[in-house]
C-alpha cells in the first residue's frame, strides 16, 4: 500500500511539473523563499545522487527540459507580439533573439532540478528513495514511466469531454432557476 501511495505521489508531482511548463506564465527556477524547508537544509550527498537518479527514472529531468523549451517558445511569441516593427525587420529580429538568448541563460535548469530534489528529499526517506529506485529500475517501473504520459493524455481527454458535457448541460439556465 505504501508503495502505491508513493507511486501516485510521484506521478502527481511529475504531472504538476509538466503542466507548469505549459502554463500561460512560465515558471523560472528562482531562488526559493528563505523560509522554505527544502532550501534550508543540505541534502546528504549520497541521497542527492539517488534523488537525481530517481528524477531521471521518473522523467522529471526530461519534463524540465521540455517545460523550458515550451516556456522559451511562449516567451519568444510574447516578444514578437509586443516588440513594434515589421515582422521581417532584421533589427527587430536581432532584439528578440538577444532577449530569448538572455532568457535561456537565466533559466537555470540545474538549480530547478536541485530544488526539486530538495522537495523529494523532504517527502521521502533514504530507504523509500532506494525502494523507488528499485521499482523504477525494474521492467514494470520502466513501463509505468513510459505509459504515464500516454495515460495522462487519455485522462485529460476524458476530463475535457466531461467538462464539455457539463458545459452543454449547464447552458439551460431555466432548470437552475425554477
Amino acid at each position: 500500500m505504501k508503495a502505491v501511495l508513493a507511486l501516485i505521489a510521484i506521478y502527481v508531482a511529475a504531472f504538476i511539473i509538466a503542466t507548469q511548463g505549459a502554463s500561460q506564465n512560465p515558471v523560472q527556477a528562482s531562488a526559493p523563499e528563505s523560509g522554505s524547508a527544502a532550501s534550508s537544509r543540505a541534502i546528504d550527498p549520497a541521497k542527492e545522487a539517488d534523488l537525481r537518479t530517481l528524477l531521471e527514472f521518473v522523467g522529471v529531468k526530461d519534463q524540465q527540459q521540455e517545460a523550458a523549451g515550451v516556456a522559451t517558445s511562449q516567451y519568444r511569441e510574447r516578444l514578437r507580439a509586443s516588440v513594434p516593427g515589421a515582422p521581417n525587420d532584421s533589427s527587430r529580429q536581432a532584439l528578440i533573439n538577444a532577449a530569448v538568448d538572455t532568457y535561456q541563460k537565466k533559466l537555470d535548469q540545474q538549480r530547478a532540478l536541485q530544488q526539486i530534489a530538495g522537495i523529494y528529499d523532504k517527502h521521502y526517506t533514504d530507504e523509500e528513495v532506494r525502494g523507488l529506485l528499485e521499482f523504477f529500475g525494474s521492467p514494470l517501473g520502466r513501463k509505468f514511466t513510459a505509459e504515464s504520459s500516454r495515460i495522462s493524455a487519455e485522462i485529460s481527454a476524458v476530463q475535457e469531454a466531461a467538462a464539455a458535457n457539463a458545459t452543454r448541460g449547464a447552458g439551460d439556465y431555466g432548470d437552475a432557476v425554477t
